[in-house]
């Protein structure tokens, strides 16, 4: 969407034009703009930008978007990247942020909550420390030693 562009004055209609307007004046255009109508190199072009305009303007979502954006003021500055420095827009009675701080008090748990807390924290413990207690401990398993008599064998062995 090009923001130069007044797609109602490309189609020629008012901002207030219905769905049936806007597709009217759409196809009225095109017959005198379409490339294989008219052979005009500034007809192709302004065919271009009529499909354009119908495009944005045949969408509900699009054109409630463009209506907003036309509406809007002008005041927003275009950034300076030539100069290395970004100013923030300004506009008459425009002032910085103020920093804002949301206290939030939260009432800590009435005392039998707390003590409940607690008790249950401390069986808890208990069961644990009694579950892991009543299991015997792995002792280490030792591989078994294999001895092996070279004596019989042949090639092996002094003999």
């Amino acid at each position: 969407m090009a923001a130069s562009a007044d797609y109602y004055a490309i189609l020629g209609i008012d901002s207030s034009a219905d769905d049936a307007a806007i597709r009217l004046a759409y196809r009225k255009l095109m017959r005198l703009y379409h490339p294989d109508v008219n052979r005009a190199d500034e007809a192709a072009e302004q065919a271009q930008s009529i499909n354009e305009a119908y495009a944005c303007l045949k969408d509900p979502d699009e054109r409630a978007a463009y209506d907003r954006q036309r509406a809007a003021p002008r005041l927003r500055a275009k950034p300076n990247f030539t100069a290395g420095q970004w100013s923030p827009p300004r506009g008459p009675g425009w002032q910085p942020p103020r920093p804002t701080a949301t206290v939030i008090e939260i009432e800590p748990p009435p005392h039998k909550i707390r003590a409940s807390i607690l008790i249950l924290a401390l069986i808890v413990t208990f069961v644990i420390f009694a579950a892991t207690s009543a299991i015997p401990p792995i002792e280490p398993v030792t591989p078994p030693t294999v001895t092996v008599d070279t004596k019989g064998m042949p090639g092996g062995g002094a003999g």
